[in-house]
């Protein structure tokens, strides 16, 4: 999408701002064409023979982590092999469709390459489980594109592996200028078998410094093993870091949907990335055995902290489940006090 930016005065609160964005448009106007080499093909050569230094410019690393997961059931039966599935807490409506599961997470989370990572979880919420610990893991969604192969259960080829030609075809769907003057490839792959272990859709490449400036890619439930999933879509934003001098991941939304049992759906989980340190001081101690902890209280932070530390506005349908949920909480907390009593 176009950057938009404007000039406010906030006079009083609370205040909102309604933005519209609009599709970034790309052109070949930039691009000279010649008949022996497709244009595409010349980006994602320099993208493969940069993908090591790219890659090893991220070799290490502290952040700050937000995640949100969400699971959706559209239209499910009243039984499943003879069990009554109710309205699983709540979730589902009249149409036996909605969300089943919804929950959030802020963490700090710590990285070295290959292997070593630890999260320490500060915050954690679950709709209709005050108790409840989020499922959502900063390491399980750690997908980097400048790796040959993305593990998502099984080996999903990168379009800029080093022996991504063998899977995929290319071609420049045009060209844009960032707002900082940078020049971007939006490249098409298309894989070259579809039984394969690919990925389809848009990658797009910085001129010159050939770093990832987004991702759209998709992938199917074939591809990873994993049967009840019909597709899965990586969508990947990155900002240019001038303190650092390259481009890094701020963003990442996957998108998936399903189907088992006659039931069907979709979900998303979405992560945002801040607040990084690509020159951290580790000690020896630093990673252990113990890759994932807790703070202490972390699933009773209540609505105001997380309206203040929320970086992405909950949706009305998440804003409407919570609400829900934890008044069927509440309630059944009210009815077991009074049978108590």
């Amino acid at each position: 999408m176009k950057p938009s930016k404007k000039k406010i005065l906030v006079d009083k609160f609370p205040f909102q701002l309604d933005v519209q964005l609009t599709s970034e448009t790309t052109n070949l106007d930039e691009v000279t064409i010649d008949s022996k080499d497709n244009p595409a093909n010349r980006i994602i050569r320099s993208a493969i023979e940069n993908r090591k230094q790219n890659l090893a410019k991220l070799e290490q690393y502290t952040a700050n982590y937000y995640s949100r997961g969400l699971w959706r059931i559209k239209n499910a039966p009243e039984k499943i092999l003879g069990q009554e599935l109710g309205d699983l807490g709540g979730g589902l409506d009249s149409t036996r469709s909605g969300i089943i599961y919804l929950s959030e997470t802020i963490s700090e989370i710590t990285f070295r390459a290959p292997d070593d990572f630890k999260e320490k979880i500060i915050a954690s919420k679950v709709s209709g489980n005050d108790n409840g610990f989020s499922l959502n893991s900063a390491e399980e969604s750690d997908f980097s594109f400048y790796n040959n192969t993305i593990e998502i259960n099984a080996e999903i080829v990168s379009p800029i592996a080093d022996y991504a030609f063998n899977y995929y075809d290319y071609k420049l769907e045009g060209v844009f200028y960032d707002t900082e003057g940078y020049l971007i490839n939006k490249i098409l792959v298309t894989p070259k078998r579809s039984k394969d272990r690919v990925f389809s859709g848009f990658i797009y490449i910085v001129e010159d410094t050939w770093q990832i400036f987004g991702t759209e890619l998709k992938t199917t439930g074939q591809a990873i093993q994993v049967a009840p999933i019909e597709e899965l879509t990586f969508t990947q934003n990155f900002k240019y870091s001038e303190e650092n001098k390259f481009w890094i991941k701020i963003s990442q939304a996957v998108d998936f949907s399903f189907s088992m049992f006659g039931i069907g759906g979709d979900g998303r989980f979405t992560a945002v990335y801040s607040n990084y340190n690509f020159e951290p001081q580790f000690e020896k101690r630093t990673f252990t055995r113990e890759v994932l902890s807790f703070a202490d209280e972390a699933n009773k932070k209540d609505s105001l902290y997380w309206n203040k530390i929320r970086p992405v506005p909950l949706t009305t349908e998440e804003l409407t489940d919570y609400v829900k949920k934890d008044s069927i909480q509440e309630l059944k907390k009210f009815q077991k006090n009074i049978w108590i009593l």
